[in-house]
C-alpha cells in the first residue's frame, strides 16, 4: 500500500488504496462525522460503490441533507489513529445513503501523538469503579483519547501494573461510558504522599466510545495540556 508522509500525517494516494481502505472502514462499522457548509452528520459508511463511499446517516439523530456538490470533510477513529479525507456529495440513493465523490487521498494521523488533558480538580471528570459501585468516585488526573491516569488511595484501593479495571467514565455533561483500562503505571500525587496518581490506557473501547470521547475532547477547552 502507497503512502506519502507530511507533518506526522500517512496520506493514502493510490485509488485501489483507498477503495480497499474504505471497505475496510465499512466493514468494521466505525462511527463516521461528515462536516461541511453548517453541516454535523453521524453515521456509518456502507461497502463503496465504483461512483464513491456510502454514507448512511443515523437515523436516530437526523441531519440536514446538504446541496448536490456541496464540500464535506468525513472523519472517523481507529485503536491508534485517526481517518479524514475531503470529498463531495454526488447524491442521494433510494436507500437514502449519501453517495459521495471518490477522495483523492485519505488522510491517516497517529492518535498518540494527542495531548493528554489535565483535569485534576476540575468537577465531573471521575471513574466508578465497577466491582464497588456503592464506593466514592475516584478523580481524574488527566485524559486523552487513548488513556487516563486517576487518583487513588493505596489504602483504599490497591492496583498492580497491567491489571484490567472495569469501571464507568464520567466527563462533564455527558451520560457515563462502559470502559476498560489497563494500569500501565503509578506514581505519588505531588505534596501528598497518601494519594498516588495511576496511569491508564483504554483496552477493548468500542467505536461508539472512541468517538463519543473524542468529539467530547475536541469541544473541551478547559484544564492544562501536556
Amino acid at each position: 500500500m502507497d503512502t506519502q508522509q507530511e507533518n506526522g500525517s500517512l496520506w493514502l494516494t493510490r485509488p485501489s488504496d483507498i477503495a480497499i481502505h474504505l471497505a475496510c472502514a465499512a466493514a468494521e462499522k466505525r462511527p463516521v462525522m461528515l462536516t461541511g457548509s453548517g453541516l454535523a452528520a453521524n453515521g456509518l459508511f456502507s461497502a463503496p460503490e465504483r461512483s464513491g463511499p456510502l454514507f448512511s446517516p443515523d437515523p436516530k439523530r437526523p441531519a440536514p441533507l446538504p446541496r448536490v456538490g456541496a464540500t464535506v470533510k468525513a472523519e472517523y477513529f481507529a485503536r491508534c489513529d485517526a481517518f479524514s479525507f475531503f470529498s463531495r456529495l454526488v447524491s442521494v440513493d433510494t436507500g437514502g445513503r449519501w453517495v459521495l465523490q471518490s477522495p483523492l487521498a485519505v488522510e491517516r494521523c497517529d492518535r498518540r501523538m494527542h495531548t493528554r488533558r489535565i483535569v485534576v480538580g476540575v468537577s465531573g471528570f471521575c471513574l466508578r469503579l465497577c466491582k464497588h459501585p456503592q464506593q466514592p468516585l475516584l478523580g481524574l488526573y488527566d485524559i486523552s483519547e487513548l488513556g487516563a491516569a486517576f487518583v487513588a488511595d493505596p489504602r483504599r484501593h490497591v492496583f498492580h501494573e497491567e491489571e484490567i479495571v472495569e469501571c464507568g467514565l464520567h466527563l462533564p455533561g455527558e451520560a457515563p461510558m462502559e470502559v476498560k483500562l489497563e494500569i500501565r503505571h503509578s506514581r505519588e500525587f505531588p505534596r501528598q504522599p497518601n494519594l498516588r496518581i495511576y496511569g491508564t490506557r483504554f483496552i477493548d473501547a468500542t467505536p461508539a466510545v472512541e468517538t463519543e470521547l473524542s468529539a467530547f475532547l475536541s469541544g473541551w477547552h478547559g484544564g492544562g495540556q501536556r
